[in-house]
């Protein structure tokens, strides 16, 4: 025990000197997956807003139906009117500080009655894509819309704009003007109108809750923190092979199994610390519930301890330290994107996703995220904790079978 708790604090205090490689392990994870949140949890999803500049020179009933038409429903809260001088409306777009500018000149609704041409300015703004094309649109369609009405109401309409300057219009002229309105509606009525039919309104089923989809990425964020570690600190055994430290313990072949779970229980300490930081940071900005966070830990963890264990076991295969290096360090990345750190598994085909979780990470990262999504804590099964460990376990025998088999006396 006491060869166990001193090769754990040998290991600790020399990688301890090593902090630019923990706020490496740390900080790339931390910059790919704050990118990802804010691309996904951003606000680009909100509606555009501009403003219309208006001026009503004609200042008649039409005219402020115009303007009012830009006003109503959801056009309303897209485009803002706001009224102003002919003078200051064309200083204003030309400086780009509106999405348009209307002009309605004096006149327009005598025009319109008389089925005159008439001409309204309507200025845009080129730097501005979306709210520039739908005031042309709104324009084009009540000039259309006024069209058609002049055609058919025209005598209503005028009769209505000459009656506009009498105090209170009697009661038989409103009820005239109604009267012949009506009667042309539904003259022209089966034109515009279609005929009526029933639907049957059928209620979908109630939708299941959908996940966040920026919590999808953080199994995969935490545990390429885990890789990068664990990939990092199996190289360690090349370093103990450099100093002569494995060639010593040949002699003692009992205490390769201490050393190897000294190691290991080092290394555990590690990702423990940067299994909490990062589940830290998730928990509070996604907001799961703390109970969640020790399983979530414990997991992470020895997922950790089995990713080193194989890692080591693989430097340990080549006969130089480059070569080892290179291999392990080329192998990551493939496994990273396999295995859910750059594209969730769940946001993935289904077969691209069931050749992720073959890899172990991403079966790691798989039962990570069923326990941050799941209902309650501890959701991993007894057989995702069985197939862990004897991950876990297997790696670790695979590097003392590989310590004694020549590694640690230098040989290939």
């Amino acid at each position: 025990m006491s060869f166990l708790l001193a090769s754990v604090a040998k290991d600790l205090s020399r990688w301890w000197q090593d902090k630019a490689s923990m706020l490496i392990w740390l900080g790339v994870p931390f910059l790919i997956g704050g990118l990802i949140t804010l691309m996904i949890d951003g606000d680009g999803g909100g509606k555009p807003s501009g403003s219309l500049l208006l001026t009503d020179q004609d200042e008649s009933l039409l005219s402020g139906l115009v303007a009012g038409a830009f006003s109503q429903g959801e056009l309303g809260e897209l485009i803002v009117v706001e009224k102003v001088s002919a003078e200051e409306g064309e200083r204003r777009i030309e400086a780009g500080e509106a999405s348009g500018f209307l002009l309605i000149p004096a006149g327009f609704s005598e025009a319109f009655l008389d089925g005159t041409p008439v001409t309204l300015t309507l200025k845009t703004n080129p730097s501005q894509s979306i709210l520039p094309g739908i005031i042309q649109d709104v324009t084009e369609i009540l000039l259309d819309a006024g069209f058609y009405a002049q055609q058919i109401l025209g005598d209503e309409l005028a009769a209505v704009q000459n009656s506009s300057s009498d105090n209170v219009p009697s009661e038989v002229f409103v009820a005239d003007i109604a009267v012949k309105v009506q009667n042309k509606i539904e003259a022209v009525a089966p034109i515009l109108i279609p005929p009526l039919f029933e639907i049957d309104v059928v209620e979908p089923p109630p939708a299941e809750p959908q996940a966040d989809v920026a919590l999808l990425f953080l199994p995969g964020i935490v545990l390429m923190a885990i890789l990068f570690a664990a990939n990092s600190l199996a190289a360690d055994y090349w370093q103990e092979r450099s100093s002569g430290t494995l060639r010593r313990l040949v002699s003692a072949p009992a205490v390769l199994s201490g050393f190897v779970a000294g190691k290991a229980l080092a290394a555990a300490i590690v990702f423990a610390a940067l299994a909490l930081v990062t589940l830290l940071a998730g928990f509070l900005y996604h907001e799961v519930a703390w109970s969640k966070l020790v399983p979530s830990m414990l997991w992470v963890v020895v997922s950790g301890i089995g990713l080193f264990a194989w890692f080591a076991a693989l430097q340990m295969l080549f006969a130089t330290r480059k070569s080892a290096n290179l291999v392990s360090t080329i192998l990551v990345f493939p496994l990273l994107m396999a295995g859910g750190s750059f594209f969730p598994l769940a946001a993935l085909p289904d077969s691209v996703a069931a050749v992720g979780r073959l890899s172990p990470n991403g079966f790691m990262v798989d039962k990570l995220a069923i326990e941050l999504s799941a209902v309650s804590a501890w959701s991993f099964s007894a057989g995702s904790w069985s197939v862990n460990l004897a991950i876990a376990a297997v790696g670790l025998a695979l590097c003392v079978v590989r310590l004694r088999g020549g590694f640690a006396g230098g040989s290939a």
